[in-house]
């Protein structure tokens, strides 16, 4: 039987406690240490499940499914941790950069970096230009978003972009059409769930779904989650569900303040 695509969402690493630290303390819930992710990594390889190189979305072999590993927001770590250790397993992965952070946020990648990571055979995607919730801007402000974003790095990288992930994993499905025409063809959203074979050889409908991978994710949790197990979604889309009607009822703005104050105080 042929199995999904499974996309796990990953975003800073971190070798110790020094490099943790300096995480944003919003951030740090979803930083994951270099000593898991080589676990999880090699779990997945010694599963028999095969990384899915993002460059070949939209190609026949995809239909094979698998795991397609992407990484969100730009952080240095993305080059000098998660590099090294995607090359030890011969993998692949896109990478969504936050434009604007690029340089100017500490702890971020610099143009360099990026330039390393696209010739060592990664994919490079849009994360937005200021990481904003496109479905809090208006229509010309979302799209001028994903375009500045997609510009800056194409000038910058010299190659195309195509793929973008959605800030926070929020949008607005009716502005599809129009960050198409900016020339995106895969859209990644915060969703739950996996991508059905049939589905991998068009851009051209909706959006893919991504799992998270959080700090306190097991190595055991992640190989269940890449094999794409049915009662793990089913209560992962429940919660997930819960949480969608919170942020409806208080509000980007609101939700995102009480999650941050309540990582803080934990920190």
């Amino acid at each position: 039987m042929t199995r999904p695509l499974v996309i796990l969402m990953y975003h800073a690493l971190y070798a110790n406690e020094r490099e943790l630290q300096d995480i944003t303390p919003e951030d740090r819930p979803y930083a994951v240490s270099t000593q898991r992710f080589a676990e999880q990594l090699q779990a997945m390889r010694d599963a028999g499940l095969p990384f899915v190189d993002p460059a070949r979305l939209g190609e026949p072999q995809v239909r094979d499914g698998g795991v397609l590993l992407s990484f969100d927001d730009g952080h240095a770590s993305n080059c000098t941790h998660a590099l090294p250790a995607l090359a030890r397993h011969d993998a692949r992965a896109v990478f969504f950069i936050t434009s604007d952070f690029v340089e100017r946020r500490p702890g971020f990648c610099s143009w360099t970096q990026l330039r390393e990571m696209a010739e060592a055979g990664m994919t490079l995607g849009s994360h937005g230009r200021s990481h904003r919730f496109l479905n809090d801007l208006g229509d010309t402000e979302a799209v001028a978003e994903l375009r500045d974003s997609r510009d800056a790095l194409q000038d910058r990288l010299g190659q195309a972009v195509d793929q973008v992930s959605f800030p926070g994993g929020r949008y607005r499905a009716e502005l599809l059409p129009a960050w198409r025409q900016l020339g995106y063809r895969w859209f990644h959203s915060s969703e739950i769930g996996c991508v059905p074979p049939h589905k991998l050889l068009s851009g051209a409908d909706g959006t893919l779904p991504r799992l998270a991978i959080r700090q306190d994710t097991s190595t055991a949790t992640c190989l269940t989650m890449a094999r794409a197990d049915r009662q793990w979604l089913l209560k992962a889309r429940g919660v997930a569900t819960a949480k969608q009607w919170l942020r409806r009822t208080a509000g980007n703005r609101l939700y995102h303040l009480l999650y941050e104050r309540l990582h803080r105080s934990r920190a």
